[in-house]
């Protein structure tokens, strides 16, 4: 960290500011779950700063600390089990979570809880059970310490591989005031991104810093620092992907100039990175011996092994949903993927290797059965990349300032005022949204609109039209490919790309019995779902009982949503209107055939290999005059027949 602040070129006050507002907004933050005056520790959930997963994380922590074990049933019982969680085979409670964090805390729990002896020494009346605000408070600042060290971090590599007195500095504001990470340093301290953040900022500094040397104790640094960030999501480990790129780099440029010592460099360098990797293993042992202790297994996800799907990626989604969609929702964070392009030749090493990072991170993330990362403010598992977002911010300013100064003779005053204008409006735009956020305001969980709450006033009537007309233009490309797939105007993606029909609770995903019990409904019939409906409907009736929608056109089709890519089974509700005989159709193809008969009929469906995103229902059937009849409201018009509800089930394979 010293070199960090003593290589700094840029300008430092700019550099305070973004640090101060970080800490400010920590120390401003009044959360104490709405409840600040009942005691805790009556068995009731009542939130102190730590919540949601925070809770549980700080559950773990308080164990480790002061109770020296890692049975959690009495943690939860005495301090709230919210999600109700169920017993293992080892007879303990369950908290699916890494014990990192929990490791990290544990000093900061003793230090506190010694100050809190000290304190009631003179009167001060804090409680020992180490659930308090005087606890938490002391804690959770190192999420601010941790957010601030990612940032110097990040401003030592961009200095070294971009340079520049400006760019840096900017840079690194920018990842530090404009992604989800201020967010999680400040109101949400209590979950483990930033020390993530930090984790993994550490190890692809030092990677930068050693970059090219071979010799022992350059591997067992790194293993240390990737064993580290490991334990604070295993997830991490990926980060690994560093050291392969560099072993294969230096092993093909042996081989290309044909290096009489090619046997050697390979055993040097191979052997280096198994070091690398042994070293990493062993400092993981402590996650390993806490799924013994848990869960009884040292090889399986806490989660269930259906909570990852690896040949289920929702790239897409993960990065352009309106619903937490990291770059759709915070767009410096895109802006910096794209800067890496644009690194400097000298640094095009580690431009690649921080694009592979980033790249594995996006894959890894869309692989997760809740993409979308629950309540989440932005695309919170991706804060572990802030150092690559940085130095591609740094690379991306650089690079225009350079275009800039050519094309004006004016070029700082000019170059930098257009960068504040840029930049600035995205950094207040981002700051202001968390700042909703402040006192133990949930964050988002499902689709949010991204125009133009917290878009700054001067920029809010220009910014309005423009989004109702193509929608969030940071969704791009991915609205324009969806918008030509479907004939739907670009707007439409904000509003239907991350909504499902059937979506299994955790429970669900770690019991064969409760996983394909699972059901879902797509009401085509209800008003609730006009944005998914392509062309060829009515608007939403009641018929006998039941919402429905009259087919108006030879083919009408809807969009279905899926997450889930197992087998499904599906049953539609159809009424004869005009028409009889109707073909239901699945991605262009025949699915279902049937002659209706009076009333509601229900035409059931298989389909094996379950396309993933999004899929187009039609039905086909022939318009036609119908009887007036009261309540119906195509009477007197052609139309072909009523579709209500699209009920969704899992089914299982067959053995």
């Amino acid at each position: 960290m010293k070199n960090a602040i003593s290589g700094l070129r840029g300008p430092r006050w700019l550099l305070a500011v973004a640090f101060a507002m970080i800490a400010g907004m920590y120390c401003t933050n009044q959360d104490m779950g709405g409840d600040p005056t009942s005691p805790r520790g009556d068995g009731q959930y009542r939130p102190v700063l730590a919540r949601g997963d925070g809770h549980m994380l700080y559950l773990m922590a308080r164990s480790t600390a002061l109770d020296g074990d890692w049975d959690f049933g009495n943690d939860l019982k005495r301090f709230g089990d919210p999600w109700h969680e169920p017993v293992t085979k080892t007879g303990r409670k369950s908290i699916v979570h890494p014990i990192g964090p929990a490791l990290v805390w544990t000093p900061l729990i003793l230090a506190a809880q010694g100050g809190a002896v000290t304190a009631n020494l003179f009167g001060a009346d804090i409680p020992l059970h180490g659930y308090t605000l005087w606890h938490q408070r002391i804690v959770f600042f190192s999420s601010v310490l941790f957010a601030i060290g990612a940032a110097l971090l990040s401003l030592r590599v961009a200095s070294r591989s971009v340079g520049g007195k400006w760019a840096p500095t900017y840079a690194v504001v920018c990842a530090l005031l404009g992604t989800s990470l201020t967010y999680y340093s400040t109101y949400m301290p209590s979950y483990s991104h930033a020390m993530d953040a930090f984790a993994c900022s550490l190890f692809v500094w030092y990677w930068t810093h050693s970059l090219g040397q071979n010799h022992a104790r350059r591997w067992l640094i790194l293993g240390v620092l990737l064993g580290f960030a490991s334990l604070i999501r295993v997830q991490e480990s990926a980060f690994g992907i560093l050291v392969a790129y560099e072993v294969l780099f230096r092993l093909v440029v042996a081989a290309r100039d044909r290096d009489p010592g090619f046997a050697r460099i390979v055993c040097r360098w191979v052997g280096g990175g198994l070091l690398c990797l042994l070293v990493a293993l062993v400092v993981f042992i402590p996650q390993l011996l806490e799924w013994h202790i848990v869960f009884g297994d040292v090889t399986g996800i806490p989660q269930g092994a259906r909570f990852t799907r690896f040949n289920a990626p929702m790239v897409s989604e993960v990065l352009f949903s309106a619903r937490n969609g990291w770059f759709s929702t915070t767009p410096l964070a895109y802006a910096g993927c794209i800067g890496l392009l644009f690194l400097p030749r000298r640094a095009r090493l580690v431009a690649v290797g921080l694009l592979l990072v980033v790249v594995m991170q996006v894959y890894l993330n869309s692989t997760v059965l809740d993409w979308w990362s629950g309540a989440s403010f932005g695309q919170r598992r991706m804060c572990n990349v802030t150092l690559p977002v940085a130095v591609g911010l740094c690379g991306l300013i650089w690079r225009a300032g350079t275009l800039a100064a050519r094309l004006t003779h004016y070029r700082h005053t000019v170059w930098h005022g257009l960068l504040w204008a840029i930049a600035g409006t995205l950094v207040v735009w981002n700051v202001s949204r968390v700042y909703s956020f402040r006192g133990g305001r949930p964050a988002p969980d499902q689709i949010m609109s991204a125009c133009c709450s917290g878009v700054p006033a001067p920029l809010r009537r220009l910014a309005k039209p423009i989004f109702e007309r193509t929608g969030n233009p940071f969704a791009f490309p991915a609205n324009a490919l969806f918008s030509l797939t479907h004939d739907v105007p670009l707007s439409r993606w904000d509003r239907v790309v991350g909504l499902y029909p059937l979506v299994p609770g955790l429970a669900d995903l770690r019991d064969d019995a409760r996983f394909f019990s699972v059901r879902g409904q797509w009401n085509v019939g209800a008003a609730g779902l006009q944005d998914f409906l392509v062309d060829g409907w009515s608007r939403s009736v009641q018929l006998e009982g039941r919402a429905a929608r009259f087919t108006i056109a030879t083919a009408a089709t809807a969009l279905v949503p899926n997450l889930m890519p197992d087998s499904q089974r599906f049953r539609l509700e159809l009424f004869p209107a005009g028409s009889r005989d109707v073909v239901v159709m699945w991605n262009g193809v025949q699915v279902a055939r049937s002659e209706l008969q009076p009333g509601w009929n229900v035409v059931t469906f298989e389909i094996g290999d379950m396309p993933l995103h999004m899929n187009e229902l039609t039905i086909v059937s022939k318009p036609a005059f119908m009887v007036p009849t009261p309540g119906h409201a195509v009477a007197g018009r052609p139309a072909g027949v009523a579709v209500g509800a699209l009920t969704i089930e899992l089914v299982r394979p067959e053995r």
